[in-house]
């Protein structure tokens, strides 16, 4: 932590003139602090290995949380009012901001450490009461893994954890990010890719932080970069079903069982991809495969719609609420419903 108290309740910054001399207090829990300084380390304030201090945000931060936050700081104070680790009150609950852009009434959070969505929800709601728009650069050196790349456009690996801060407008699907090693907020904009979980292909636009301001610029670009699923891609997915979970829980195989599909004569109508797919815990090819089933089975558009919205589930994301996972869903019902009534089941 950058911010304390000193014994006549001034603000300290370890990131300005702080000295060893004074005494430290933490701003929340009021507990005596340690002021660390060194060559090799990053000014900062600690609390120490016995404190009792129940607030997560000031749980041990990594090198990495600090060093961002620092030239988050660094950068804005020169081009506005900033504030460092900004703290919130609201009636009963409170929480601290890594950078506050007060002109802009905009607070930036950098995500290194893996926290649940529900924690992740509970700060997001806390801005929102406090009227206050929040920024979540999540730190892609960590999360994400490119493994391909042709100009801007790459093929990446994302952890599970990027899935809670997906964004979807206007049909695209993207996040935020930031590159500690080369000092950058990076966009990623993401298309469907092949049946393997979280992988994408995706245009890359990287700004050096010394030109970034706020409102963020990135373009949205039209292209439709989702790629078609050829048989060796629905092959692997059969395959690794049969390999690691032959079970009658299995939902996918359950549904090849009753429909009396060999898994060997998959339809040509399953494994058509939509970007959507992204968004979507419910693998590809079993929702295709139960929403085959009704259309074969003469359903009526009406009936499909409503067993698919709660058959297709989505993944969480800070971003996308109610209204919006319901326009996707539908989205994805009617294309997929189309193509069915197209090969003339």
């Amino acid at each position: 932590m950058y911010i304390a108290y000193n014994r006549e309740g001034a603000i300290c910054n370890a990131l300005e003139n702080t000295e060893r001399k004074e005494d430290y207090f933490c701003p929340l829990c009021r507990e005596k602090l340690i002021f660390r300084r060194g060559k090799k380390i990053q000014s900062h304030f600690s609390h120490t290995k016995t404190s009792k201090c129940q607030i997560s945000t000031y749980k041990r931060e990594s090198k990495e949380h600090l060093i961002t936050k620092k030239m988050l700081y660094d950068h804005f104070r020169k081009i506005g009012d900033v504030q460092l680790e900004y703290i919130i009150k609201m009636s009963g609950s409170l929480q601290i901001a890594d950078v506050y852009l007060a002109n802009l009434n905009i607070a930036l959070e950098y995500q290194r450490s893996i926290i649940t969505y529900s924690e992740l929800e509970k700060r997001n709601l806390g801005y929102k009461r406090a009227g206050i728009k929040v920024v979540w650069l999540i730190d892609v050196k960590k999360f994400v893994k490119e493994y391909k790349r042709n100009n801007n456009i790459v093929y990446i690996q994302y952890a599970p954890f990027v899935d809670n801060f997906l964004n979807y407008h206007k049909g695209c699907i993207f996040f935020h990010g930031f590159d500690i090693e080369k000092n950058e907020l990076v966009f990623y904009q993401l298309w469907s890719h092949g049946l393997k979980t979280r992988t994408a292909v995706c245009k890359k636009i990287s700004y050096p932080l010394k030109d970034i301001n706020f409102p963020l610029k990135f373009p949205f670009f039209q292209d439709n970069l989702t790629t078609a699923l050829n048989k060796s891609d629905v092959d692997y997915f059969i395959n690794m079903q049969l390999k690691y979970n032959k079970s009658v829980k299995n939902k996918f195989l359950s549904e090849l069982y009753n429909q009396r599909i060999a898994p060997t004569n998959i339809p040509k109508v399953i494994g058509k991809n939509i970007d959507e797919q992204i968004l979507l815990l419910t693998p590809l090819l079993l929702w295709q495969l139960k929403m085959y089933s009704l259309v074969k089975a003469k359903a009526t558009y009406k009936e499909v719609i409503t067993y698919m919205l709660k058959y297709i589930k989505l993944k969480e994301s800070i971003y996308i609420d109610v209204k919006s996972k319901n326009i996707i869903l539908r989205k994805i019902i009617d294309w997929y419903y189309k193509l069915l009534i197209e090969h003339a089941l």
